[in-house]
């Protein structure tokens, strides 16, 4: 069994398979969720990529025909909210914790808490992002990050994006719906930033906010179980049943 004292801060920034990537979200949060992983602070990369929520068809969020020409990828998560576009200018963030400490927070007061942390973490850059309910952080009133998030009854997962230097053309084509949500921005417009920069100042910032209150250890790989657990989720994540039959 992992301790609730731990936090492990894992991140495999050559892995950019969107498939394995998404599947590796639901491994860790239902290995948490048994016991056998630790709270846990990810950063990961996907290489191009469209991703719809768990809940609703593909062809009403995004353009198929576009990425099926352009190369992109078309996957489905387990959580909620829109469709995102992902490439290599973005960054995704994913906390996974023990439910038990946050059993009275709303899912809205989940988004705000646990993004606090990556507002502290570039404001060391001087950006300073605000948090709007009730999923998304802007800077000016454009969004840099929208949320999403799963409860189960041991753990939570609470994932965002980050804009850095993404293809908003690109995203703007994929997101079917874009109109609906505030302009984007990306973070390298308002300060000369790329991935791995903000990859380490966040790696940094979540040590020093977290170490006098967790055993914090660095990973560069998923436990045992989560393997375990991956192996099987993979198939899913890849399948057509699972990305287009919603």
């Amino acid at each position: 069994m992992e301790s609730s004292s731990e936090l492990r801060i894992l991140y495999e920034k050559n892995e950019k398979d969107v498939f394995r990537n998404l599947a590796l979200e639901e491994a860790i949060l239902l290995s948490l969720n048994e016991g056998n992983s630790s709270n846990t602070f990810r950063l990961w990369l996907n290489d191009s990529s469209a991703i719809a929520p768990f809940h609703e068809s593909i062809f009403d969020l995004i353009d198929v025909e576009f990425c099926l020409d352009e190369g992109i990828n078309i996957a489905r998560r387990i959580t909620g909210g829109g469709a995102i576009y992902n490439d290599c200018g973005n960054l995704n963030w994913s906390f996974f914790f023990n439910r038990k400490p946050f059993e009275k927070y709303s899912l809205k007061d989940l988004y705000s808490y646990f993004s606090s942390f990556i507002i502290k973490s570039l404001t060391q850059v001087g950006i300073d992002l605000n948090f709007h309910e009730p999923n998304w952080l802007g800077y000016e009133g454009k969004k840099v990050s929208g949320m999403a998030g799963y409860l189960k009854n041991n753990a939570i997962l609470i994932h965002g994006t980050l804009l850095i230097s993404a293809d908003l053309t690109k995203l703007e084509r994929v997101c079917k719906q874009h109109y609906k949500y505030p302009p984007v921005l990306n973070l390298s417009s308002i300060k000369p930033l790329d991935t791995e920069k903000v990859a380490n100042i966040i790696l940094g910032s979540i040590e020093e906010t977290f170490q006098s209150s967790f055993k914090i250890h660095f990973d560069t790989s998923p436990n045992e179980r989560e393997e375990q657990l991956l192996s099987g989720l993979k198939e899913k994540y890849s399948s057509i049943a699972w990305v287009f039959e919603k």
